[in-house]
């Protein structure tokens, strides 16, 4: 399909479009194509990740971080195809045109800079003030995301064969839940150090 016969979601997909009709040239708009290769990057972004300094010596290290910490590098680079692939109205899960299919787009970008803070979080010894401002603009994520889980929930079927259905729901709510549990440790983290700032200042 050439430029004139593909339709946009929005203008940054116009603008976008020479560059998105060669990559969906290529099939890499498919799951099976992407998924394998966006998977395959975010390896070494995890494996860079558990090299940072920051990360050896306040993250935690049971294998269950381990895990959820690879999650967020595995869903950066999925997302970010994801959004890529939604700014063509073509590439939507939709039969006909829906009046949200312009912000599918912009807001997997948004899920992706979520994923980016909360990465930049755990891999930078960043001041306290940026660690709160990060962690406040990850909560709304993670609000976004209890809101989906619970959507999916009781809206749709419990089908354990389905993992789109309302078991997913049931996931994501356990999922953001140890990410909130992990933000509120860093809170009261960057709560403390605060107060140590501000008690070193007064000691002046």
């Amino acid at each position: 399909m050439d430029l004139q016969e593909t339709t946009f979601t929005n203008t940054f997909g116009e603008a976008l479009g020479p560059l998105l009709v060669f990559v969906r040239s290529t099939y890499f708009f498919e799951a099976y194509v992407f998924m394998p290769v966006m998977t395959a990057i975010s390896i070494p972004i995890f494996l860079s990740l558990i090299r940072c300094e920051e990360f050896k010596t306040s993250a935690r290290k049971s294998k269950l971080w381990f895990v959820m910490y690879y999650s967020l590098c595995f869903l950066a680079t999925n997302v970010t195809a994801v959004a890529f692939k939604t700014l063509i109205v073509e590439e939507l899960d939709y039969t006909t045109h829906v009046w949200y299919e312009a912000f599918v787009g912009p807001m997997h970008f948004y899920i992706l800079s979520v994923i980016l803070s909360y990465l930049w979080l755990i891999s930078q010894n960043c001041g306290s003030s940026l660690r709160l401002y990060l962690i406040v603009y990850i909560q709304i994520g993670l609000l976004g995301g209890y809101a989906t889980g619970l959507y999916r929930l009781l809206n749709e079927p419990l089908n354990i064969l389905d993992p789109t259905s309302g078991v997913s729901g049931i996931l994501f709510l356990i999922w953001f839940g140890i990410f909130n549990w992990d933000i509120l440790r860093r809170v009261e983290t960057s709560h403390f150090k605060l107060m140590e700032i501000a008690n070193h200042k007064s000691s002046y």
